[in-house]
């Protein structure tokens, strides 16, 4: 039961990361830059849920969709401040740009709502027993929302007129300018979509356990772990690639490592098992593994670097 019970909360975990993923893996394969700054806005679209639900008195289920817009706009307004000028200056200024924007962020969002831990004002309910399986409402709640979300984005690619733009532009960004698409408005729907998933991502991870101000920050190298396992610049790695990781991750803190010392011949009593505050570490772990074997992750090429 406790393998079964690893699965269930490594697909819960696997959501999450796959929908932060998903943005960051679009904007790389479009502008080919890495984006530090891309897991604050997931922090940006909580906090607006927060600000909406405990100030304006706006119910979660409809000021969550609010929250997504306003996050997505404000990643179209960013990029149009700030990226769009440093286009053509390179990957490397893009990139360190990033990483000051994420500060900013994350500093402007404790300076408004302070550094302590909050939560949303919405009742708490006890997890429910299922086959062995100990699950709450709010998981029940990611478990739906998250392949949703994914099932309705493999639509816009593959059924909608701005999907095939963006896969177009994803391929080749001078041909698809050449064949007549508008790559600036590709761009800003990469953007709003992009940072539209990250706030759902943000608003369920912070219904199932609380915000903080450095939430997105905690969360940035296991997203980056989930888009280069699944392949850089490929959404439907990072959905893969999120499962693997979230599911790889549970596993491996309810996993009893005493066993492996036991098979050496060394007894110990009592078993040995990671703490969960390692999940980062596993990870790290995972990414560099990736980075060894297969530098362009699942989906990706093998000559990808």
């Amino acid at each position: 039961m406790i393998l079964t019970q690893s699965l269930v909360n490594g697909v819960i975990r696997g959501g999450e990361l796959a929908l932060l993923a998903i943005g960051l893996t679009m904007i790389y394969g479009i502008l080919k830059f890495a984006n530090f700054s891309h897991t604050e806005f997931a922090t940006i679209g909580a906090y607006l849920a927060f600000m909406l639900t405990t100030t304006l008195r706006i119910n979660i289920f409809f000021s969550a969709p609010i929250a997504v817009m306003l996050t997505g706009l404000v990643a179209v307004i960013v990029d149009k401040l700030t990226f769009k000028k440093l286009r053509q200056a390179g990957s490397v200024s893009l990139m360190v740009l990033s990483i000051g924007l994420s500060i900013c962020f994350r500093s402007s969002i404790q300076s408004i709502w302070g550094a302590q831990i909050r939560g949303y004002p919405i009742d708490i309910f006890r997890g429910m027993e299922f086959l062995g399986i100990r699950i709450t409402p709010i998981q029940i709640i990611i478990l739906i929302v998250a392949p949703v979300c994914m099932l309705l984005f493999h639509l816009l690619l593959i059924k909608t007129r701005i999907g095939k733009a963006m896969r177009a532009t994803s391929d080749n960004l001078i041909l698809a300018q050449a064949s007549g698409i508008n790559t600036d408005g590709v761009i800003m729907w990469v953007w709003f979509i992009g940072a539209s998933f990250a706030a759902i991502g943000g608003i369920l991870i912070g219904l199932e356990t609380q915000l903080r101000p450095n939430m997105g920050f905690a969360i940035l190298l296991p997203v980056f772990a989930t888009a280069i396992l699944g392949g850089i610049g490929s959404v439907y790695g990072a959905m893969m690639g999120g499962m693997i990781l979230g599911i790889v991750e549970n596993i491996g803190i309810s996993f009893d490592f005493g066993i492996l010392i036991n098979i050496v011949g060394i007894s110990r009593p009592g078993g040995i098992f990671i703490s969960p505050s390692y999940k980062p570490a596993i990870s790290f772990a995972i990414l560099i593994i990736i980075l060894l074997v297969r530098p362009g992750g699942i989906f990706g090429k093998r000559g990808d670097r």
